[in-house]
């Protein structure tokens, strides 16, 4: 019967997918601080059903001897991530090419609809290349691939998927219910087993107004509160969640001072195919791996960058 079971949900899955939008209006573009030395930037319009037009500015830069590799991180809106993986992931025959928007790409009242943004960048990115095609989030920009991968018909577009403290989105129900779901059990495949509070303590102003609903209310959650971080969430009914031909690892710091490993583990307790999660030790707040370790002594983003290079290829 559990057999049966996945099986339904993965087909339900395949008929839920939302629809992409569209990229227009590319324009050469000044590279603002936080991009890699020497790299070329355009600007864009991103275009999706329900929700305004944003603009959206990337920057590449490297020869796609081997492919391409995407970085994406935080909320959209704050300065480009990545920069100090560029010059290791250029040696090795890539071109990195990293994402900013406009504004926060999570805005605009529904996550699920807004997640459109990246997924539509992401996809088009992928018919621009030749060759290897590999994705790398931070917090935030964990949520925007797995939303792709999820709901956006990206779970079989990506060779190699990164994510570093993330995805923060899979469960918004337990981020922001009250009162307080019970702190999950996060079990990594690499490292010890430790607890992480799921709540967004401190990212719920911006969760509340992304989401159209008060995140960790005072008066305690409605139902209609909780079905609509439901219905926004990564992880819920008709999402797929398997991808074969996709190499999955983590990196999710210990410390527990915010939900980014909860709801890490939330989505990968219910993803049917391999993955790696890596617990790091020693991180700079909630979400600094670039101080932390691995448990084997290795620093976090070393490890990190080895792993995508050791994965992103294409399949033979």
């Amino acid at each position: 019967m559990k057999y049966l079971l996945v099986v339904l949900v993965l087909t339900a899955g395949a008929f839920a997918q939302r629809s992409l939008g569209t990229v227009s209006d590319i324009k050469s573009a000044k590279c603002a601080s936080g991009f890699s030395h020497g790299a070329a930037c355009q600007a864009a319009i991103v275009s999706c059903p329900n929700i305004p037009d944003m603009t959206v500015t990337w920057g590449s830069v490297g020869t796609p001897k081997v492919g391409r590799i995407i970085i994406i991180g935080g909320n959209g809106a704050t300065l480009p991530s990545g920069a100090e993986f560029a010059p290791k992931y250029i040696a090795a025959g890539f071109e990195v090419t990293q994402l900013t928007f406009a504004a926060d790409w999570e805005d605009d009242g529904n996550l699920l609809d807004a997640a459109c943004r990246p997924a539509t960048l992401l996809n088009y990115f992928h018919t621009q290349t030749t060759g290897a095609y590999c994705a790398q989030g931070v917090s935030a920009g964990t949520g925007a691939i797995a939303y792709g991968m999820a709901w956006f018909g990206l779970n079989n577009t990506f060779d190699n998927v990164e994510f570093t403290v993330g995805p923060v989105f899979s469960n918004i129900v337990e981020g922001c219910e009250v009162p307080y779901a019970s702190p999950v059990k996060v079990t990594p495949t690499n490292g010890t087993a430790f607890e992480d509070p799921p709540q967004y303590n401190h990212e719920w102003p911006s969760v509340g107004k992304w989401t159209g609903t008060e995140c960790l209310p005072k008066h305690g959650s409605t139902q209609q509160e909780l079905d609509a971080w439901a219905a926004q969430s990564i992880v819920q009914s008709g999402a797929t969640l398997s991808y074969p031909r996709t190499s999955i690892a983590a990196w999710d710091c210990n410390n527990g001072l915010n939900p980014s490993a909860a709801e890490s583990y939330m989505f990968f307790q219910q993803v049917t195919t391999p993955w790696a999660l890596t617990a790091i030790t020693g991180c700079t707040g909630a979400e600094g791996t670039s101080t932390g370790t691995t448990p084997q002594g290795v620093p976090a983003d070393t490890a990190l960058a080895d792993d995508m290079l050791a994965h992103c290829t294409v399949p033979k």
